[in-house]
């Protein structure tokens, strides 16, 4: 497990994995501003997160373990079977199981933001009713994107339907506690509102014993974007605001040699930001 455990001063980053899939969406469609040509170097590069014309996604989750604190970042797509992408089925629950971690450990579950791949795992159904997957946590979630998907044209207008399932049956068992700014989890553990992709989504930045790490959600979707922070993928609801936070967290991460943590990203998903030639790159791994 060590390869998927990263070590943050007296905190710890443990990745998980709920899937790892061609997305149906081809690039053209998934990056619609980015030219087929230029796809060409990032495919010899990242040769992990293509498959032919299609993104190689990994569906992550992160566990943090944090001064007692054992905090679930995202809950995958969850047990589907889910049709829009070939009826596939989440494996977090496993995950969990062979790496020693039992769902009543978790005292938090975090939502980075409220797509479906990010919240699929919050719920359980025993006996035809639905129960929280993680019995003794808190499930903390930002208002702004709770108010965004919560409106009726967009849930219309997801592949398919999840927010009743998976968030207003959280709340309704007053487990759900929005968040409205920059929040500590613990003291080494600060939620950060990194907003575009959704207009709540946001990031976490572990910080312990002088050294840190970033848990950036889907600011960056692909490896190909820390070169090319400029390619929108079609999910980002805001597309100016999505760059201009992408670039921001590069920037911060490149200055400050920041170990960051991309959940879509080839697993583990951890990696530093390096540069060559003048431009930024995706290195993998923690020692580039």
């Amino acid at each position: 497990m060590s390869d998927f455990v990263l070590k943050v001063g007296a905190a710890e980053i443990i990745a998980l994995s709920d899937m790892n899939l061609p997305f149906p969406m081809p690039l053209a469609q998934l990056f619609p501003t980015a030219p087929a040509d230029a796809w060409t170097p990032y495919k010899e590069l990242y040769p992990d997160a293509f498959e032919q014309e299609h993104m190689l996604i990994e569906i992550g989750c992160y566990l943090i373990r944090s001064q007692d604190q054992t905090i679930l970042i995202d809950t995958g797509y969850g047990p589907g079977p889910i049709e829009a992408i070939g009826g596939r089925q989440g494996e977090l629950m496993d995950d969990l199981a062979a790496k020693g971690i039992a769902p009543q450990e978790i005292n938090t579950v975090f939502l980075s933001h409220l797509h479906s791949d990010h919240v699929g795992w919050n719920v359980i159904e025993q006996n035809g009713k639905l129960e929280p997957a993680f019995p003794n946590a808190r499930y903390l979630a930002h208002q702004a994107d709770l108010a965004h998907f919560r409106k009726p044209e967009i849930q219309a207008a997801a592949t398919f339907p999840f927010m009743e399932r998976c968030i207003e049956s959280v709340a309704a068992m007053g487990l759900l506690d929005p968040l409205t700014a920059d929040t500590d989890l613990t003291a080494e553990v600060k939620a950060l509102h990194t907003p575009g992709h959704t207009p709540g989504h946001m990031s976490i930045l572990v910080t312990s014993q002088g050294h840190e790490a970033l848990i950036q959600g889907d600011v960056l979707v692909h490896p190909a974007q820390v070169t090319e922070d400029d390619w929108n993928c079609h999910f980002d609801h805001d597309w100016p605001l999505s760059t201009q936070t992408r670039r921001k967290m590069l920037d911060d991460a490149e200055t400050r040699a920041t170990p960051v943590v991309s959940c879509h990203f080839p697993a583990p998903g951890f990696g530093t930001i390096i540069r060559r030639q003048g431009k930024r790159y995706w290195q993998t791994g923690l020692n580039p």
